[in-house]
């Protein structure tokens, strides 16, 4: 049976949380998210990286700080305490699905 939509977000966000908690508490360059995710088989575009990484951060799962370095602007992404919650089943939310 083919993956609906729906279902292939949730599991994105939650690999997303996944590769952030083994980061924790440190953060990930979004940059390094994105090919992580295709190592996963997850392939998706940057936009919609980035509209999963605003769904998390709206629900106050992830944070995205820019950082400059070396000239350069790279924006870093880390799990909150509720985004560990939701991985650790502590808290339900339908838009994520960790179980892969």
């Amino acid at each position: 049976m083919a993956e609906t939509k729906k279902e292939r977000y949730r599991r994105v966000r939650g690999a997303v949380l996944k590769l952030l908690a083994h980061q924790h508490p440190g953060p990930l360059d979004i940059k390094e998210i994105h090919f992580l995710l295709d190592d996963l088989g997850l392939t998706i575009r940057e936009e919609e990286l980035r509209s999963h990484l605003c769904y998390l951060k709206e629900k106050g799962f992830v944070k995205i700080e820019e950082r400059k370095s070396g000239g350069v602007e790279v924006e870093m992404v880390r799990i909150t305490a509720d985004g560990l919650n939701v991985l650790n089943g502590f808290q339900k939310d339908l838009g994520i699905d960790v179980r892969f």
